[in-house]
């Protein structure tokens, strides 16, 4: 017994030290410190599992050697970019320290370059080419240094020389990099040009990239009021200097700056943006994000993108980060955002994961992105998450037109995420690969994609077509045919019938007065002058138009094709649609007759009441038929849906204008100024409402609780 007791107590030791000193690479992972989102097919921000995760830090403590032979702790000093190269060694510009600190992928110290023979000052950009020759940023000395894989200096390329330049041109190199020709694309802080570039021999080669100047509607307004001697006084307006740079393996070049409207730019060799109209706010919701991973008082202002850097992985995926909001954001090749994450800086320690002053990224061969934050003096590493490697896979097959393949990632990632609409996209298009089109057009639909959804519908409607054409043919022929026939026989029918039913429906009064109304269409302002004189409308014949019009918006909305109307049918409240469509139309009639009062018009509320409805008789004409038949139709032939729409709302507003005119007997001056007045007065009377009811409410709210205290 002893003996066993003794074998027991150790293997218990022995177990409890293997436990000790298990690495450290087997411990419970924690959640990431962020929550990353993203953004469907109808602009909705969604959460999603984090497609990153801490993986730790680097260059916390670098530990250099001196004269003497002794390592001194040396820590990075607001460094300003970082580069990885192909081997997965870092290079950090540590702008502060005057230098250039290697570490090899692990995050060890390798080197430190200050280049002796002349030395560097505030280097603040860095990049390797395909041979491992190094080009320095040297913004102390305004000039981008070439040197060689041991550090040795090769060249200098300083301010560019030319007649093309104005004396005043300040050259400060923040950044660069250099294309496979050797032509260098140097950053220069505050330089409005454009990206200065430099062929291999130094010389220089021109400005490229440069971003369109942005006017905004007061400088438009101010350039058609304003005399030429007062447009010299005003302040030149200039284009946004570029902040950033990065090049892909196909030589697109990307380029960030604070630009409105392309605030990311990929450009090719001719310098033209591929991402026009690109703007990093339109595709992140910054106020979502600020208000969830800012504190109150940091997101109290407006949301303004500041983007610090840009980086492109080996599969085209760029990744920025935006050093005003604290976010990362990653887009695929074609600039369709994929995930954007960001945390709240915390007081106290730093916590892995979360960055502060984060100005310069890069990613490595593992899909790794390194973070270099110049206020924690470190470099923040993310590794990708399963999820998160899913969608970069299933992304990159789907862009190399391997759908097949992708479509086992993108059903795995449904699994785990069914917000996920970019998911149903990419299944959406393997359908569509192997023409099973109504499954495409369904997925489309989830997907909240429009033209794919129509593409899928096109390709149905071609093949009913093919199928069934003959039996259409035949039919129009047989229908042709018995018209042309028939025609002699029912005009003797109806001569005949005339006399007899033209007595009987105008025995009728609300079918004559629906009649009128049909007779507006074609004589609008005789019609509505019918109305005020003749009596020729009515109350009953009004609101049955109404209700008609009502109906007919109410099967606008569920019956028009996803084609056009991409808006999901459970998102539609018709209730509140058609509340505030009821509200605008009696404002309407309230104001208009109230100001044609004031101003000595000849309409009664019942003409006014009548004309309004009637004027609503092409929305019941052409509303429904466009709804069914945008099921029928595609966005090829959107044009013809977009006339025969704009059509309808024209028809509808001038047959308001000519009520007016009618009624009230204006001139056209006269009714422009009444249906304006009518508009401002109707503004006037929802203010007045929406005060009214929240003083009502307030007022019911405190005699509430006014009787709660007195009955206690």
């Amino acid at each position: 017994m002893k003996i066993r007791r003794r074998i027991r107590n150790m293997l218990f030791a022995s177990f409890s030290l293997i436990i000790l000193f298990l690495p450290s690479s087997l411990s419970v992972k924690a959640e990431a410190p962020f929550e990353t989102f993203s953004v469907n097919g109808f602009n909705r921000t969604i959460f999603t599992q984090p497609a990153y995760e801490p993986d730790g830090v680097m260059a916390e403590d670098i530990y250099m050697v001196d004269e003497n032979g002794e390592q001194i702790f040396s820590p990075l000093k607001q460094p300003q970019d970082l580069f990885i190269d192909e081997a997965d060694d870092i290079y950090i510009a540590d702008t502060g320290n005057d230098r250039i600190v290697h570490l090899d992928k692990d995050g060890k110290l390798e080197r430190i370059l200050t280049v002796p023979e002349s030395p560097l000052k505030q280097p603040s950009g860095v990049f390797l080419n395909s041979k491992g020759d190094i080009y320095v940023a040297d913004t102390g000395n305004k000039r981008v240094v070439h040197l060689n894989k041991e550090g040795k200096l090769l060249k200098e390329f300083g301010r560019p020389d030319s007649k093309y330049i104005d004396e005043n041109f300040v050259y400060e190199p923040i950044n660069m990099i250099v294309d496979r020709r050797g032509f260098v694309y140097v950053v220069s802080r505050g330089t409005y040009q454009g990206i200065v570039q430099f062929d291999p021999e130094g010389q220089f080669y021109g400005f490229y990239g440069t971003n369109i100047t942005e006017v905004s509607l007061m400088d438009r307004v101010r350039n058609m009021l304003y005399t030429e001697e007062q447009l010299k006084r005003q302040v030149r307006l200039l284009p946004n200097p570029i902040r950033n740079i990065d090049i892909d393996q196909n030589g697109f070049i990307y380029t960030v700056s604070r630009d409105a409207t392309e605030q990311i730019k990929k450009l090719n060799i001719r310098g033209e943006n591929q991402w026009k109209e690109f703007s990093f706010g339109d595709n992140i919701n910054l106020n979502f994000l600020r208000r969830r991973a800012m504190t109150q008082t940091e997101a109290e202002g407006p949301p303004t993108a500041e983007i610090s850097d840009v980086t492109v992985d080996k599969n085209g995926i760029v990744t920025v980060i935006d050093k005003a909001s604290n976010i990362v954001a990653q887009f695929n090749q074609n600039g369709e955002l994929l995930f954007f994450w960001g945390a709240p800086v915390t007081a106290g320690s730093p916590q892995v994961g979360v960055n502060k002053s984060p100005t310069a990224l890069d990613t490595n061969s593992e899909n790794k992105i390194f973070i270099l934050d110049d206020s924690l003096n470190l470099i923040q590493v993310l590794r990708p998450t399963a999820f998160g490697n899913d969608i970069q896979t299933a992304y990159i097959l789907t862009q190399q037109g391997k759908y097949d393949e992708s479509e086992q990632y993108w059903n795995e990632i449904v699994k785990h995420n069914a917000l996920f609409s970019p998911a149903y996209a990419g299944l959406a298009r393997a359908s569509f690969y192997r023409e099973d089109y109504k499954e495409a057009m369904n997925l489309y639909e989830l997907a909240g994609d429009e033209q794919g959804y129509s593409d899928s519908f096109w390709q149905i409607r071609l093949s009913w077509f093919q199928k069934n054409f003959a039996y259409f043919a035949n039919s129009l022929l047989v229908i042709g045919v018995g018209t042309v026939a028939t025609s002699k026989y029912r005009r003797k029918k109806r001569r005949q019938k005339k006399v007899a039913k033209s007595r009987k429906w105008q025995e009728i009064k609300l079918i004559e007065q629906i009649k009128h109304a049909f007779y507006i269409l074609r004589h609008p302002l005789d019609g509505f002058a019918d109305v005020r004189y003749r009596d020729l409308g009515g109350y009953t014949s009004a609101i049955l138009i109404l209700a008609v019009v009502v109906v007919v918006a109410l099967a606008r909305i569920y019956f028009t094709s996803f084609t056009f109307q991409p808006i999901p049918i459970e998102s539609l409240n018709a209730g509140s649609i058609l509340s505030v469509g009821v509200m605008v139309w009696v404002s309407w009639v309230i104001c208009h007759y109230l100001i044609g009062a004031i101003r000595y018009g000849q309409a009664r509320f019942r003409d006014v009441f009548v004309g309004s409805a009637y004027s609503l008789l092409p929305v019941f004409l052409l509303g429904l038929p466009l709804a069914l038949l945008s099921n029928i139709m595609t966005l090829s032939e959107g044009s013809i849906y977009g006339f025969f729409d704009a059509i309808m709302v024209i028809w509808c507003a001038a047959l308001f204008f000519w009520m007016v005119q009618s009624l009230q007997n204006y001139s056209v001056g006269e009714t422009i100024v009444n249906i304006l007045l009518t508009l401002f007065s109707m503004v006037m009377l929802w203010v007045l409402v929406f005060i009214i009811i929240g003083l009502t409410s307030e007022t019911i709210d405190f005699i509430f609780t006014l009787y709660q205290e007195v009955t206690m």
